[in-house]
This record gives C-alpha cells, structure tokens and sequence, in this order.
C-alpha cells in the first residue's frame, strides 16, 4: 500500500514538472513571437514616415521649380514686352521723322515756287515798265501827241503785263497751297504711322505679359496639386501603417 502511493506521488510530481516545462517553452515562444512583430511594425513605421517626408520634400521641390519657372517666364516677357515697345517706340520716331523731313521739303519746295513767281512777278512788270518808257520815248520824239490810239497802246500794254503778273501771282499762290497740303498730309500719315506702330507694340507687350500671367498661374496651380498630391500620399501611407499595424498586431 505504502508502495502504491509513493509510485502515485511520483507520477503527479513528474506530471507537474512536464507542465512546467511546457508552459516555460511556450512563454519563451510567444516573448520571440512579440519582439517579431514589433520589429516588423517599427519596420513598417518607419518606411511609411519615410515615404511621407519624401513625399513632402519632392513636392517642395516641385513647387519651388514651378516658382521658378513662373519667375523665369515673368523676366522674359517684361523683357520681351520692353524689347517690342522699344522697336515700337523707334518705328515711331523714324515715322515720324520721315514725314518730317518730307513735310519740310514740301513747305520748301512751296517757297521756292514763292520765290520764283516773286521773280517771275518783278520781271514782268520791269519788263512792261521798260516797254511804257520805250514806247513814250519813241512817241514823244516822233512828235505823237500822248493821246488817242498811242496811250491805248501804251496801256493795253502795262494791262496785259499785269494779267500776266496776277496770271503768275495766282498759279504760285495755287502751287505753295498745294505744297502746304502735302506737307500737312506728310505730318498727318507720320503721325498715324507712329500711333499704329506704338499702338501695335503695345498690343504685342501685353500679349507678352498675359502668356506669362496664363504661363505662372499654371505653374502655380501644378505646384499646389504636387501639394496636394503629396497630402495625399501622406494620408494613404498612414492608413496603410495602420492597416498593417493592426493586421501585425
């Protein structure tokens, strides 16, 4: 009897001690198990706070060159717009000083028409001076009385002089009007001429500028949807560490 329990005993303490036993391993298994799957977790952690902040910095970048781009395009078309002012400015003035010059040979020409009927006036009047003189000479040493059909002759004379004379008088007067007009019409097609080419060149400097304001608006709204972009990313990278975080866990 004193042999049955003691043979009992034993089998209950070598019982108690495979179960110790067990129970030891699998706490040590589990203990690996959790330090695996921090691991991995932390793994996964720091990969995705790794994609965000490469995320964040590439869409800093992509902002601060479309910046620049915006920057780049502004300069170019004020450089633009003040190279094609520039040209408008000079066409002006060179259309402007063509008509000018041509409006002063016009006036110029007019006073050497004045000048030569001047010339052409005088002439002819000495000439009939000349002529009444001769003919009174003649006549007084011929003895003809001033009288009669000798001073109608003498008369018809100085009158046909001076028709010719106002003749002369009139045509200058005629032609200088015509130089005037043509000078003034020279003045008026410069000065349109100058207005079309500052008018044209301002037209162009503006077309310049709105490319480039279209040109940085769109640059600005790509750096903003790079922004967005990049929250974007952001937010799908921390639902994805959660997602695996909890699917670890």
């Amino acid at each position: 009897m004193g042999t049955l329990i003691n043979t009992g005993l034993e089998q209950i303490n070598s019982g108690t001690s495979g179960i110790k036993a067990t129970s030891s391993t699998s706490s040590a298994a589990t203990s690996s198990t959790s330090s695996a799957a921090m691991g991995t977790i932390a793994s996964g952690v720091i990969s995705g706070l790794t994609d965000i902040a490469t995320g964040f910095i590439n869409a800093s970048r992509t902002k601060n060159t479309y910046k620049f781009n915006s920057a780049m395009g502004q300069l170019q078309a004020d450089f633009n717009a003040a190279m094609v002012k520039s040209q408008g400015d000079f066409n002006a003035s060179m259309a402007e000083l063509q008509g000018n010059l041509n409006a002063t040979m016009a006036k110029l020409q007019g006073r050497m028409i004045r000048l030569s009927a001047d010339v052409q006036i005088k002439d002819i009047r000495q000439k009939a001076q000349s002529l009444y003189s001769t003919q009174r000479a003649g006549y007084a040493k011929a003895g003809v009385k001033m009288e009669g059909s000798p001073v109608a002759v003498m008369i018809d004379s100085l009158r046909e002089a001076e028709l010719d004379a106002i003749y002369a008088q009139i045509n200058a007067d005629y032609n200088v009007g015509l130089t005037e007009t043509q000078a003034d019409i020279y003045n008026l097609e410069a000065g349109t001429q100058a207005r079309i080419y500052k008018t044209e060149a301002g037209t162009q400097a503006g077309i310049y500028q709105t490319e480039a304001q279209n040109k940085a608006n769109i640059n600005k709204m790509q750096g903003k949807s790079a922004q967005y972009d990049a929250m974007t990313n952001a937010f799908k990278s921390i639902l994805n560490m959660g997602v695996k975080t909890y699917a670890r866990g």
